[in-house]
């Protein structure tokens, strides 16, 4: 009886893939299909305060500048191909530019230290170096 649940499984989940691959439902080039991602992580926040402007592959945004989060109208920069230093992103929120401004109301200080760090750190292969004005 174990043997035929296992094997049951393994063909439910084999279905459930080829369905899903049938459908389109295939993650961007070069992002991992992430099933949760939470709310207070360095991606969770990313989303919550940079994705809608600045589109990242590894956080699944496109970064259009979609409204949605009353942060801003326009998209900004995408970060797909820049190396971002922390720094760069305490940088750009604490001395805003180019809209940072409204971000800066809402997110907190340790919120923006966690966000720096992951973006540090999935970017840190990135071809092309950041300018402080990318932002």
């Amino acid at each position: 009886m174990r043997r035929w649940s296992v094997h049951v499984s393994l063909v439910l989940g084999a279905t459930l893939v080829l369905l899903a691959a049938a459908a389109g439902l295939q993650a961007p080039a070069g992002a991992a299909l992430h099933a949760t991602v939470l709310p207070g992580s360095g991606e969770g926040l990313y989303r919550k305060y940079c994705g809608s402007c600045h589109a990242l592959s590894a956080a699944l945004s496109a970064g259009f500048g979609a409204n949605r989060t009353g942060i801003a109208a326009n998209g900004g920069p995408s970060l797909n191909n820049v190396r971002v230093p922390y720094s760069y992103t305490i940088e750009a929120i604490t001395e805003p530019t180019g809209g940072h401004e409204q971000v800066q109301n809402k997110i907190g200080m340790a919120q923006l230290r966690k966000v720096a760090l992951w973006l540090a750190q999935v970017t840190k292969r990135n071809p092309l170096p950041a300018l402080p004005t990318d932002g």
